[in-house]
């Protein structure tokens, strides 16, 4: 018999998620407008780059540069212009999921599916600064859209076109995107529909169209040495001990922060309360395991085996949403009430936060986990008024970070800004440029790291202290003062030392002007 309320449901859940998406949408692009929270220096870094297109950059695929190029178009060259791309992402990726949610199921699975994307609190920090996660999830999402459609064989050569493209633009984004090419090998093992639509003449297109896309950007890599694949290699850790077994209790730590608590012990008891079903139902459930579990276990393995960031496993959880929404929107729906309930609460507390002055997160405790996001602006201002009234030729810094945001803070600078080499070559985007030429003549030098500068005096005839730049951040939860103290030096007579290991053993254990311990922590202790 037709069930003639079939139509009417599915409309309603069409229209719900459109509201709610909508509805998160505005109040997320509202919350990065009034935030007082500055640039990070990744987002600065990817801003930099943005300036400059390319094929390419340093130690990421360029999409990222390409999106907040259009958007500081669009906007200008400002804070909220550099970050405003990212919930509107995320929302097309939540979107995304829905449309896959009703595909394998219907519109309830897929409404479900799409909160639980939208409200995990990794999406929710994702969705206030702009990273190549955010860049990359709606890549992610419509691959998982259009490969299931090719699977279930409603996919025509569009699908798979449009599949090429979503795995190119995605590599373009994050080589994170090659987890979804082992999945699909992983389906074409396990899944007949899967093989079918793989070994098709449709896979051609697919494979020619994301050819196409991703050749720049490995021409360019090939061009300038490897950069940004050698980095991502360099990423991984593996010089030091290789064995790190208590990580494994972190990295699940990190999954409950990824994911959410309940929706991730969730998608860990389904793995056992449904693994003997059988029929279509199972099959979509393992397809979609074989773009969950790879991510898991590989991450879970290199944090093993050396280290591993939260966001390493952020590609996991599409399809994880989707799964724990197909097995509990039916009959079992508390779990995932239980769990969107629990993520809005956690998303309020973490808007809420980032729209905070410093006089409540001082009361709060919570200055130390806004002190990167803080006092860039001030600290520029304040350290090339410096370098106005010394007469420096140059600045110079120590620290990657502290480059690349005096950089945006800094942006009509008459003054070069430069990041000082402690190695033999540049080991990051910030080193790209010496200091050499008439830039050494008079160096002002603004150094963050009292255990670098005996090692940045040695590379100048005279290195005079002339000062130094405090800026306030807050209170740690001890009482303690949070100050970014940049140390000021006039350097002249430049004469860069061989960064051999005897100059490199040479300063252990030496330090310059650094800070007492602060007696509001010892009185606690």
């Amino acid at each position: 018999m037709h069930d003639s309320s079939q139509p009417t449901r599915t409309q309603t859940f069409e229209r719900l998620t459109l509201a709610v998406l909508l509805l998160l949408l505005i109040l997320r692009i509202g919350a990065i407008l009034a935030t007082p929270l500055e640039l990070y220096a990744d987002e600065a870094q990817y801003w930099r780059w943005s300036t400059s297109l390319a094929w390419g950059y340093y130690s990421k695929p360029p999409m990222i540069a390409w999106v907040i190029h259009l958007t500081t178009s669009l906007f200008g060259t400002h804070e909220w212009a550099v970050r405003i791309a990212a919930p509107l992402l995320h929302t097309i990726a939540a979107g995304l999921i829905f449309l896959t949610g009703r595909a394998m199921l219907d519109a309830r699975a897929g409404f479900f599916a799409a909160l639980l994307y939208a409200l995990m609190p990794s999406v929710v920090l994702s969705s206030s600064v702009l990273s190549t996660d955010g860049v990359l999830m709606p890549f992610w999402c419509g691959a998982l859209f259009l490969y299931w459609r090719l699977r279930s064989g409603e996919g025509s050569w569009v699908s798979a076109a449009l599949l090429g493209a979503m795995i190119g633009f995605g590599m373009l984004s994050k080589y994170a995107m090659l987890y979804f090419v082992i999945g699909m090998g992983l389906t074409a093992l396990i899944d007949a529909p899967s093989r079918r639509a793989l070994l098709s003449l449709r896979s051609a297109v697919t494979v020619l169209v994301a050819g196409l896309i991703v050749a720049p950007h490995f021409a360019w890599n090939a061009a300038n040495g490897f950069e940004t694949v050698s980095h991502t290699v360099d990423n991984a850790n593996l010089g030091g001990k290789l064995f790190n077994p208590e990580n494994a209790l972190s990295w699940f730590g990190d999954q409950l922060g990824m994911f959410g608590p309940v929706s991730f012990f969730a998608l860990v008891v389904g793995l056992f309360l449904f693994r003997n079903r059988s029929g279509e139902e199972a099959s979509r459930e393992r397809w979609l395991l074989c773009f969950i579990l790879p991510v898991l276990i590989f991450i879970l393995f290199q944090a093993i085996l050396s280290r591993a960031h939260a966001n390493w496993t952020a590609t996991a959880y599409p399809g994880a949403a989707l799964l724990v929404a197909l097995w509990f929107s039916r009959g079992r729906s508390i779990t995932l009430w239980s769990s969107v309930a629990l993520n809005v609460v956690l998303a309020g507390v973490f808007m809420a936060v980032a729209l905070l002055p410093q006089a409540t997160t001082s009361s709060l405790g919570l200055d130390n986990a806004m002190k990167r996001t803080r006092g860039w602006e001030a600290s520029a201002e304040q350290i090339f008024a410096e370098a106005e009234r010394l007469g420096a030729t140059a600045v110079l810094v120590d620290e990657r970070e502290v480059w690349h945001d005096l950089d945006f803070y800094a942006q009509d600078r008459t003054i070069p800004l430069i990041s000082w080499r402690r190695y033999g070559g540049p080991k990051s985007f910030s080193e790209k440029v010496p200091l050499e030429g008439a830039m050494t003549e008079r160096v002002l030098v603004a150094s963050l790291n009292p255990d670098m500068r005996p090692r940045l005096r040695s590379d100048f005839t005279t290195f005079e202290p002339v000062g130094q730049v405090r800026i306030d951040l807050g209170v740690r939860s001890n009482g303690c003062p949070i100050t970014r103290v940049f140390q000021l030096y006039i350097g002249e007579g430049y004469d860069r030392q061989e960064r051999d290991q005897d100059w490199e053993t040479r300063y252990i254990g030496e330090a310059e002007f650094r800070d007492p311990p602060c007696s509001a922590a010892t009185q606690k202790r």
